[in-house]
């Protein structure tokens, strides 16, 4: 059993490299009882006397004693977290450079070898860091659960990238490292941005594309380059043609070189030279770890962007995703403020979203209403607790997009103002009305965030898929069933890894533990799009219209209530999404009386 003493000093050395034994760390909470203590201590014990031993059994229970105690080495006891102080905060930061390694290698040609050999090291550091440190203040516990999104995001990305074989291809490349440009700079064929030019081509003249267009961003006229439809390297530019067809001018797309001369011909050619820079390999890194959707790279396309309506111009832009900004902030911190003093929701752990236990007294005054409240109570009560708990559900929604928007949209300034990006790399916001939705396919896969989409994908969609394809070719070789089997195990697969996804992220809060209901509700809803499909098949209708809105939000409010009531028992009322430092919404809401109930 040598092999497993091993595995048991590497497992105890990973709680020390991580600062466990540090003197400067206090305990979190009380201690261990002694019977954990005592079957912790016995486990080596337990392996010792089984080395005489050689029948199966031993051997796996031997396994399965090495595997748990490996797996509480990167996802403890919540008791045995370490708490986040100014001496351990650099570890929670530790995962990103072999995450940012590995985002190097991925562009990188002939690395799959290295990309194999570094994911077990990037999905052990993640794993430690996001689910071995605690945020013991509560009033930080949305960092626990932030830290544990990260961490499965990034094994996600570890295990994406030690997959592909060939690495992360732009589109249109057919080598990884073949294109400069930067993938959305490519999407929108403009000049790239400032900050993404590191160590690419450069020319003594800037693009040569010509496009006159107005403050809101209005193309108004195209200016004739030189040389007609030839670049002055010889190649052709893209023709700018009218809705008529009519040529108008031609685009120069040459990208910035840095040219050297030589003559042939009593002719000066210009020959593009590539330059390097340091930090060239951190930006690769960094855009395609950044590239969550996917915009202008090859495993991106089938993806649905939403029209951006904003102007395009630098100035109006950025103004328009300032005051975006500002709005964002506001409602998530007046729905955060009015959640905090709704009597009987913010009671700490025993509130609820169905807290309406008794029918209000203005009810019963009501000359109208008080003949059907004294006729129909019960009826009434349950109505009137669901109303109330689907308006504080459609609330939380609104909060979570305007969270993300707020994010996006402070990222969007900080990049095309500061760091000199172009506005139309930032024109992709990530909702697109999401109430808008006609049926639950359109509400999942066009009006909500696809920040995660690939994430999923590698996690349960593309396994599924192929498990689901495999098993159906043993009966059948018709490659139009597979094909179908397929994608319906891609839909399973995809929104059950949602659901494992957001249940398991929310351990890190609290006392530990897993949201099943968060698995069973997105698991569900990959189950009621392949109802859709099915009604769409037979019927030859699509869902859609007015019945095709309430039946989608019907089966996403209906399910998503017991897990907001669930997710937010988690976070403790106490808590604070945005800090109090730069709110006054805490200070201004209602002064209601958290112990008052509607009644």
């Amino acid at each position: 059993m040598t092999f497993v003493r091993h595995v048991k000093l590497w497992a105890s050395w990973s709680c020390c490299a991580f600062g466990e034994s540090s003197p400067n760390l206090e305990p979190l909470r009380h201690p261990p009882t002694a019977a954990v203590s005592q079957t912790r201590a016995c486990i080596p014990d337990k392996i010792l006397m089984r080395e005489s031993h050689s029948t199966f059994w031993s051997y796996a229970t031997d396994v399965q004693i090495v595997a748990q105690h490996i797996w509480h080495s990167l996802i403890p006891y919540p008791e045995y977290r370490i708490p986040v102080t100014r001496y351990t905060i650099h570890n929670v930061f530790f995962p990103l450079i072999p995450l940012l390694m590995m985002g190097y290698l991925v562009r990188r040609p002939n690395t799959h070898i290295h990309r194999i050999a570094l994911m077990p090291i990037a999905i052990w550091a993640t794993l430690r860091a996001s689910f071995g440190y605690v945020w013991v203040d509560e009033f930080y516990s949305p960092y626990n659960f932030g830290q544990g999104l990260f961490g499965l995001a990034s094994v996600g990305k570890a295990i994406e990238y030690a997959c592909v074989k060939e690495g992360r291809l732009k589109v249109g490349e057919s080598t990884v490292g073949q294109a400069d440009l930067p993938a959305v700079d490519a999407v929108t064929a403009k000049k790239p941005s400032v900050a993404s030019t590191l160590g690419v081509n450069k020319t003594l003249s800037p693009v040569d594309a010509r496009v006159i267009r107005s403050p809101s961003g209005v193309t108004l006229q195209y200016l004739p380059l030189s040389n007609g439809g030839l670049s002055p390297t010889g190649e052709l530019r893209t023709a700018v043609r009218s809705p008529s067809g009519v040529t108008l001018a031609f685009r120069d797309t040459t990208r910035p070189a840095t040219p050297t001369s030589k003559k042939a011909a009593g002719k000066t050619i210009s020959k593009t030279v590539r330059t390097s820079h340091p930090l060239r390999g951190l930006a690769d890194a960094l855009e395609v770890i950044g590239s969550v959707r996917g915009i202008g790279w090859e495993f991106g396309k089938g993806l649905y962007i939403a029209p951006e309506t904003r102007p395009l111009d630098r100035r109006g832009f950025l103004l328009s995703y300032l005051q975006f900004f500002i709005l964002s902030f506001l409602t998530l911190d007046f729905i955060e403020s009015m959640l905090k003093v709704l009597p009987g929701f913010s009671d700490g752990y025993r509130g609820s979203i169905f807290f309406v236990q008794a029918l209000p007294s203005f009810l019963s005054r009501n000359p109208t209403l008080s003949p059907f409240v004294k006729e129909y109570p019960t009826e009434i009560l349950l109505v009137l607790r669901y109303l109330v708990s689907t308006g504080i559900t459609f609330a939380i929604g609104f909060g979570v997009i305007a969270g993300f928007n707020m994010v996006y949209s402070l990222l969007t300034v900080f990049c095309v103002g500061v760091l000199g990006h172009n506005p139309e790399s930032w024109a992709f916001p990530l909702f697109d009305h999401p109430w808008r939705a006609t049926s639950l396919a359109d509400f999942w896969g066009r009006r909500w965030h696809q920040t995660l989409r690939q994430t999923f994908f590698i996690f349960g969609g593309y396994p599924l898929q192929y498990i689901l394809s495999a098993i159906t070719g043993i009966f059948t070789s018709n490659e139009k069933t597979k094909k179908n089997i397929g994608r319906m195990g891609l839909v399973l697969g995809t929104f059950t890894a949602s659901g494992l996804f957001h249940g398991f992220a929310i351990y890190p809060m609290g006392k530990g533990g897993i949201s099943s209901t968060g698995i069973i509700y997105f698991a569900s809803q990959g189950v009621f799009v392949l109802v859709e499909r099915g009604w769409s098949y037979i019927t030859g209708k699509k869902v859609g219209g007015v019945l095709g809105r309430l039946w989608a939000y019907s089966i996403v409010i209906i399910g998503l209530e017991p897990c907001s009531m669930y997710c937010f028992a988690r976070f403790k009322w106490r808590t604070q999404l945005i800090p109090s430092q730069l709110t006054s919404g805490h200070q201004e809401a209602l002064p209601l009386d958290s112990s008052s109930h509607l009644s």
